[in-house]
C-alpha cells in the first residue's frame, strides 16, 4: 500500500464479486483507501428473495485491499430502504478524514446517511450506480414527482457522478446531473478470469456436452439468469416453439419462481432443454464455453453482468432494447441483435437465422470478444482517479 496522503473511503452495501477486482486494481494507485461494507451478505450465505435459493459465493471477495464490516441494524438485509442501517459510518468518516467518499447507490438508509455525514464533515462525494430509465419517469404521478425532486437534490449534493453505460448516463442527465460532473465507470467483469476459464475448457466441448446430454452438433442457446417474470425466460421458450428447433438445445442456467412453468412448457412443446440449476462463479464457465449464443431479454435490466461474461467466450448476444448496456455492448447485426421487449417473433427469427448460418454466428462471436475488451477494471479505476482529481482539484 502506498504512503500517499490522498485518502478515500468507499461505501458498499456488501461484498460483490464484480467490485472486488476493482479494489485490487485501485490498490496499485497512489490513493490510500478503505472499503466500508454495510453488511456481510454475499461474503456469508444468504437466501435470495427473488428465487429462494441459498447463495454462498465461492470466490475470494476480501483479499488484497483494506476493508471493514460495519454493524448493520437492519432486520432484513436482503432488500429495501432499511436493509442497511449503519450509523457508525459517521464515526469512520470522522476518524479517517478522507478527502473523498465514494458511495454506491442511493436506495438505502446508509447511502443517504453517508451523503449527509460527508456534507457535515466537509468530505467530497463521488457517487456511482447503474439505474436506467424505465419509460415511466414522466408520468404525472405523486411517486414520480417525489422521486424526481429527491434524486435531483441527492445528485446536486454530489461533487462527481459516475455512469456505468450510456443508458445510465441518460438516466443521470434526466435527474439533473450536469455534464461536467459525469465520469465513466464502465460496467465490467473480470475479463482475465473468464478468458483463463475459457482456456481451461479448451478441448472439452465433446465431454461437457456428453456429460449434460447435449448433441454435439446442436446450437446451444444460453439463458443464464434468475427464472423470474422480469427476466422473461418463457419468451425465449415461446420463440423456440415457433421454429424448427430439432438441432437446437436451450441451456437454462439458474433457478426461480418460473421454473415449473418453463419445465412444463419445454415438455409440452418438445423443446430440447437442459436445466442446470444455480451455478456459482467457479462453475458457470463450462456452460458458457459450450454455448453458441446468449439471450438476455429482460423487461428491465440496467447492466446484466452475464452479457459481459459470455462475450469473453465469443458469444453473439440477442438482447432487448431496454437493457442498459445493450447499445454499448451490442452492435445490431454485428455481434448480435437488439430486439423489442416481448417481440417473440423477432427473437424467433434471429435464433433461426443464427442456427442456419453458423459461420455468421462465429463471426459475430469474435466481434463480441473484441468489443468487451474495452469494458474492463482498468477503465473503472481510471474513472475513479479522474473523478477524484476533479473533486479535489489535484
Amino acid at each position: 500500500m502506498s504512503n500517499s496522503n490522498y485518502k478515500l473511503i468507499i461505501y458498499s452495501s456488501n461484498p460483490v464479486q464484480y467490485q472486488t477486482p476493482i479494489y485490487k486494481e485501485l490498490v496499485k494507485t497512489n490513493i490510500d483507501f478503505t472499503v466500508l461494507f454495510g453488511d456481510e451478505i454475499g461474503f456469508k450465505s444468504f437466501v435470495q428473495k427473488e428465487t429462494g435459493i441459498t447463495i454462498q459465493w465461492d470466490i475470494d471477495l476480501l483479499s488484497g485491499y483494506k476493508y471493514k464490516f460495519m454493524k448493520n441494524y437492519s432486520r432484513d438485509s436482503r432488500e429495501g430502504f432499511f436493509s442497511r442501517i449503519n450509523p457508525s459510518i459517521y464515526f469512520e468518516l470522522y476518524k479517517y478524514k478522507p478527502e473523498v467518499v465514494l458511495i454506491h447507490g442511493y436506495d438505502t438508509f446508509t447511502t443517504w446517511f453517508t451523503l449527509i455525514a460527508a456534507k457535515i464533515i466537509n468530505i467530497k462525494i463521488i457517487w456511482r450506480g447503474e439505474s436506467v430509465l424505465r419509460g415511466i419517469e414522466n408520468e404525472n404521478s405523486l411517486k414520480q414527482t417525489i422521486k424526481k425532486l429527491i434524486l435531483k437534490k441527492f445528485f446536486k449534493a454530489c461533487d462527481a457522478v459516475m455512469y456505468s453505460c450510456s443508458g445510465n448516463k441518460e438516466y443521470l442527465k434526466f435527474y439533473g446531473v450536469s455534464r461536467d460532473k459525469l465520469f465513466p465507470f464502465p460496467c465490467a467483469v473480470d475479463n482475465d478470469f473468464f478468458q483463463n476459464e475459457r482456456m481451461k475448457y479448451n478441448s472439452e466441448v465433446k465431454s461437457i456436452k456428453k456429460e449434460i446430454g447435449i448433441d454435439l452438433n446442436d446450437m446451444v442457446v444460453l439463458f443464464s439468469a434468475r427464472f423470474t417474470i422480469r427476466k422473461r425466460p418463457v419468451d425465449l421458450l415461446n420463440a423456440l416453439a415457433k421454429i424448427d428447433s430439432r438441432n437446437i438445445t436451450v441451456l437454462l442456467v439458474g433457478d426461480g419462481s418460473e421454473r415449473l412453468v418453463m419445465e412444463s412448457f419445454v415438455k409440452d412443446n418438445n423443446i430440447k432443454a437442459v436445466f442446470t440449476g444455480f451455478q456459482n462463479q467457479t462453475e458457470i464457465s463450462k456452460y458458457y464455453f459450450i454455448s453458441d449464443v446468449s439471450v438476455i431479454i429482460s423487461d428491465y435490466d440496467p447492466s446484466p453482468k452475464t452479457m459481459n461474461e459470455v462475450m469473453n467466450f465469443e458469444l453473439p448476444i440477442i438482447v432487448t432494447d431496454v437493457v442498459g448496456t445493450a447499445y454499448d455492448l451490442v452492435q445490431d447485426g454485428e455481434n448480435g441483435f437488439i430486439v423489442n421487449v416481448g417481440d417473440i417473433d423477432t427473437i424467433s427469427k434471429k435464433i433461426d437465422f443464427l442456427n442456419k448460418n453458423r459461420d455468421e454466428l462465429k463471426k459475430m462471436g469474435k466481434k463480441s470478444f473484441e468489443t468487451v475488451q474495452n469494458w474492463n477494471y482498468k477503465e473503472d479505476v481510471k474513472g475513479i482517479l479522474d473523478a477524484f482529481k476533479h473533486v479535489t482539484n489535484l
